[in-house]
């Protein structure tokens, strides 16, 4: 057994897994959230369209049929609006289960991303530090400059795998942590290749020497 296994083993230099596919000894550098700004937009929206709604059941529909059923109008605006407003909390409701559902984890050998697809839909899945070839980061436009976020992507070995993160907050200083990761993972990698023993060098075949008698 390795001495890095014995440690990892050990109650005392143990650290504890986060991630159900953490092996053991496997160190968690941080998690990846998205930015608040993305799920604020969804909030804008469903507050937009309740305004809407009001203004058009309660100050619009009252003055268009003045006189006629005024009462029995009221009573249907208010039953709009509060359907209209059901609809729209139960959409943001789902939308911040989603939205918030979405993180990266980075540990010293390995990305985890886990993507929440739906309210009951949910995928994860592990990169290696050694695929790792390039790690990105876009902010473009002067919202993403001025709240700080933008785009966080990681290319790998494969042109069709690749890990994009959307709404990443302080995305330049999350590529530099995988990048220091990506950098000490293959500095370990080498050294525990220089400290296996190597093999000895083929020896030429030894030919013994002898005179023939005249």
């Amino acid at each position: 057994m390795k001495p890095q296994d014995i440690r990892a083993l050990d109650p005392k230099t143990r650290v504890p897994n986060t991630l159900p596919v953490m092996q053991p000894g496997e160190r968690e550098i941080c998690t990846i959230k998205r930015h608040p700004i993305g799920i604020f937009a969804v909030y804008g929206l469903c507050g937009l369209v309740m305004i809407v709604t009001a203004v058009l059941t309660f100050a619009l529909a009252p003055s268009v049929f003045n006189g006629n059923n005024e009462q029995q109008l009221v009573v249907a605006g208010t039953l709009v609006f509060i359907i209209i407003t059901a609809i729209c909390a139960a959409f943001a409701a789902i939308s911040t289960k989603v939205y918030w559902g979405n993180s990266w984890t980075l540990t010293d050998d390995s990305l985890t991303k886990i993507e929440q697809i739906s309210l009951f839909k949910r995928h994860s899945s592990q990169l290696s530090m050694e695929d790792v070839e390039d790690v990105t980061s876009e902010q473009n436009g002067i919202l993403t400059r001025i709240f700080n976020f933008g785009l966080l992507r990681v290319e790998t070995a494969n042109e069709r795998t690749s890990y994009v993160f959307p709404f990443c907050p302080n995305p330049n200083y999350y590529a530099a942590q995988i990048l220091s990761v990506r950098e000490a993972f293959d500095q370990h990698t080498r050294q525990e290749e220089n400290t296996y023993p190597q093999p000895p060098a083929p020896q030429p075949p030894k030919i013994d020497s002898y005179e023939v008698p005249s």
